[in-house]
């Protein structure tokens, strides 16, 4: 892999987590649901409800589900490593969320996504996503 080739598959990694970031804060499931594969995974294995979810469709109906919850959410994720093979990738990124849930009650959390990525038809997309919580208040 050509290091021209490298930095253009780091920065199309690193726009991916940020067009997530951005989908989640406009609250735009067609754009989440864009930006996996077919066969993804998500996970949150801090909650039971979200430990496991496969499928795109899945993560997309969850998606929704949150924002019947929460009226409110703003989300920047950081990317930090990012590691690239050929048509494959790994990730880690950072996250600041605040959240405000239909009672009024704000959360705020940080925590950290560990990312998998496949290339597919010259396109990056999510196949994995697990969030953990690092602190939350």
């Amino acid at each position: 892999m050509t290091n021209d080739v490298r930095i253009a598959d780091e920065l199309a990694v690193r726009g991916l987590i940020e067009r997530y970031s951005d989908a989640v804060c406009r609250r735009d499931p067609a754009t989440i649901e864009s930006l996996w594969a077919d066969d993804c995974r998500w996970s949150v294995p801090d909650m039971p409800a979200l430990a496991e979810v496969r499928g795109k469709a899945a993560i997309v109906q969850a998606f929704r589900d949150a924002q019947a919850q929460f009226p409110f959410t703003f989300l920047v994720c950081i990317p930090g490593a990012i590691d690239v093979a050929h048509d494959r990738a790994t990730a880690r990124s950072y996250t600041i969320e605040i959240i405000r849930d239909n009672d009024g009650n704000t959360r705020r959390s940080a925590g950290r996504y560990e990312d998998t990525f496949a290339k597919r038809n010259g396109r990056w997309l999510f196949t994995e996503r697990v969030w953990y919580i690092m602190d939350a208040a």
